[in-house]
């Protein structure tokens, strides 16, 4: 079987971690987020993590302590047939993710419906504000975060390059449907 890598590209809470398992629980896909992989390191390096834009700096420090694709090579290192990345933003990642075959899906999803996909859920505070302006201006001040050089974020950048795109507006099942028909192109 040939490898399958998907990447999920999307603003914070359009739905990309719930996609993500969903392609896990349905298709067996293994699934690496940089947030889990920046989380570890923060535990190791008794670092907090407490807006966004935490997870940004603590992301710059990994990659200038062991080369700027490292946390590129833990995701391509992963021993699946499938494998799910979860959370692309940076145009250079997501070029050096296509050259090693990923497949980008692209979820588009307005901020208020994002806002309200965390708000109430005991979502992690240091990612998820509890007001949609903290939410927006949180996102504003990762966004404005360079992990590196050329490393910057734009998301809309890789979205707009991504072959496949979801609707996320809509429920959780519509969103899962999509990313059936998508995968089922890909498998096929």
């Amino acid at each position: 079987m040939k490898r399958l890598i998907v990447s999920l590209i999307g603003h914070p809470a359009s739905g990309k971690t719930s996609a993500a398992k969903h392609l896990e629980e349905k298709y067996g896909f293994k699934i690496f987020t940089f947030s889990n992989a920046i989380r570890e390191y923060a535990a190791k390096n008794n670092i907090e993590l407490k807006r966004r834009a935490d997870y940004a700096h603590t992301h710059t420090r990994m990659l200038n302590e062991h080369g700027w694709d490292y946390t590129l090579r833990l995701a391509l290192e992963q021993d699946a047939d499938r494998l799910c990345i979860d959370d692309v933003r940076s145009p250079r990642f997501a070029e050096v993710l296509r050259a090693a075959g990923s497949i980008d899906i692209a979820f588009d999803c307005p901020s208020a419906i994002r806002f309200a996909h965390v708000s109430g859920k005991n979502a992690d505070s240091a990612k998820y504000p509890d007001t949609q302006a903290a939410f927006l201006e949180n996102e504003q001040e990762d966004n404005a975060v360079v992990i590196g050089s050329g490393l910057e974020f734009d998301t809309d950048n890789v979205m707009q390059s991504a072959p496949y795109r979801i609707d996320a507006s809509g429920s959780l099942d519509n969103t899962y449907q999509q990313l059936d028909t998508i995968i089922a192109k890909l498998t096929n």
